[in-house]
């Protein structure tokens, strides 16, 4: 399949065109790749500053779910890519409701 060449998209109209760019040749795997950084950059930094595994897995799902709102609303990444990034976000709430003593 023949991908858009480089030389002719128009970098200097921002982000949103590299991104389009950028999901267009790695099939959708680069935004994904970007939430799951997300994911584990806020995580891992949370984890480490409070030593809590459950508000780290909370902390993570709702920044992720706050970026993947404003990629899904720029149309940036699928429906299916959401609705995961919901899920990861609700499994981190519950076991941070359910795992407190």
């Amino acid at each position: 399949m023949p991908y858009t060449d480089p030389s002719t998209v128009n970098w200097s109209s921002g982000m949103g065109e590299a991104f389009n760019y950028l999901n267009e040749v790695t099939s959708s795997w680069f935004s994904n790749l970007l939430l799951i950084a997300i994911y584990i950059i806020f995580a891992t930094g949370f984890y480490f500053a409070k030593r809590d595994f459950f508000g780290a897995m909370a902390v993570g799902g709702f920044s992720t779910f706050v970026v993947a709102l404003l990629l899904f609303v720029g149309g940036t990444i699928s429906g299916i890519t959401f609705s995961v990034v919901i899920a990861v976000a609700i499994v981190g709430f519950a076991s941070l409701w359910v795992g407190q003593d």
